[in-house]
């Protein structure tokens, strides 16, 4: 028995010619309809994965931690930045808002 397939004997063609001579014109909406599914089902996807929360153990587990600023710190840089007016253009608004 040989191990190789032949595909001549196949007649692929012939099996599958009066299929695309009947079905031919629609072709090509079957084939941009197909396009779209996998487009819808990749937006899904993405959408899903996207809102995904980690779960208590993964948060856990991931070493992030929030760094506190103590409140001295804070105080320390207002009053600085109270005497900076170069700082105050840059951190306040300096300009008036006609629409408040």
């Amino acid at each position: 028995m040989s191990k190789d397939i032949n595909l001549k004997s196949l007649n692929l063609l012939k099996a599958f010619g009066g299929i695309t001579k009947k079905y031919g014109k629609h072709l090509a909406f079957v084939a941009v309809l197909a396009v779209l599914l996998v487009y819808i089902l990749v937006v899904f996807k993405i959408s899903q994965l996207a809102s995904a929360e980690p779960s208590d153990d993964q948060a856990a587990s991931s070493g992030i931690t929030i760094p506190k600023v103590n409140q001295k710190t804070i105080n320390h840089i207002e009053k600085l930045s109270q005497n900076n007016t170069q700082l105050k253009a840059l951190l306040g608004n300096t300009r008036d808002n006609p629409f408040q």
